[in-house]
């Protein structure tokens, strides 16, 4: 036999009333919540007390994500303006909330220092360029100045080399001067030999004619003077020109090594001359350098 239910009463049916519409009102804010509208609120609830502390715990908890997602939205949006000291505000944040605010503060000082970090390597980096770009201009004006100094050497050394050989050029025609001479003093004393020696046969043979050949006598006296002064003559200029020769031989063997070691530095002003200003040399490589780190600072 089924038992009757008893009637609800007005109170028991105004207090259902009043959570169903709880229910329905907190189920729409979890929804709009849900959504990612944080500014909405539970609305006042009427009934029964556990009803207002229901409301008042949703509200709270809506408060607590509301302020953390703006304080995380502003410390972030500071960061990443280069604001760091504008930090995650704690107070008020309970739980997970406070300690996921305490890493956001220390992941904004690892941000600022990191940043500190690469402001000082960009200042470092600027001077460093700047640096090399002054530089690579000394070294491009010094370079452009040694390669001028270089061609004006290299332009003396070759008249060096061209005086050089000259002057090798007219002491060997001293040098066979100084060999015909010789020849020629030889001659003379060939010649002194002989006239000496017909001026004694013509002495003698005035002495054999007397009285007759007394004048041809002393004709042959002074031939024979002549023909002895003519041989010691000779002999002075055969001493001259030896000694004459053996100074040219020595001048020669001296302008030889002048003239090697001029050829030898010409050769190497010319290497110099094309190291300091060449299509390669140190002033176009210096410019190439100069160029290369104009372009690094303007990308950089």
């Amino acid at each position: 036999m089924l038992r009757r239910r008893p009637a609800a009463s007005d109170a028991d049916l105004a207090e259902l009333a009043a959570y169903r519409r709880a229910v329905a009102d907190l189920t729409a804010v979890l929804v709009l919540v849900a959504d990612g509208d944080l500014e909405v609120r539970v609305p006042e609830l009427s009934g029964p007390a556990d009803l207002i502390g229901l409301r008042n715990g949703f509200n709270r908890a809506i408060d607590v994500m509301d302020g953390y997602v703006r304080e995380s939205t502003a410390s972030l949006t500071a960061a990443a303006e280069g604001r760091f000291h504008r930090q995650f505000l704690v107070r008020g944040m309970p739980g997970a909330f406070r300690e996921g605010a305490v890493r956001s503060n220390r992941a904004r000082l690892q941000m600022a220092a990191s940043a500190a970090d690469l402001d000082a390597q960009a200042s470092t980096r600027a001077q460093m360029v700047d640096r090399a770009v002054e530089i690579s201009t000394h070294v491009a004006a010094a370079s452009t100045e040694l390669g001028a100094s270089a061609a004006a050497l290299a332009h003396a050394a070759r008249s060096g080399v061209s005086e050089a050989d000259h002057a090798l050029t007219t002491v060997h025609a001293l040098e066979r001067s100084s060999a015909e001479i010789q020849l020629a003093v030889t001659l003379i004393k060939d010649v002194a030999a002989q006239t000496r020696l017909l001026a004694l046969n013509a002495t003698i043979e005035a002495a054999r004619a007397g009285d007759a050949g007394r004048g041809f006598a002393v004709v042959a006296a002074e031939v024979k003077t002549l023909a002895d002064e003519a041989a010691r003559s000779s002999d002075d200029i055969s001493q001259q020109v030896a000694a004459s020769q053996q100074a040219t031989d020595a001048a020669i063997e001296a302008i030889g090594r002048v003239s090697g070691v001029i050829h030898e530095m010409n050769d190497q002003v010319d290497g110099i001359a094309d190291a300091a200003g060449g299509t390669q040399g140190l002033s176009h490589l210096a410019e190439m350098l100069h160029t290369d780190i104009g372009r690094f600072a303007a990308q950089h």
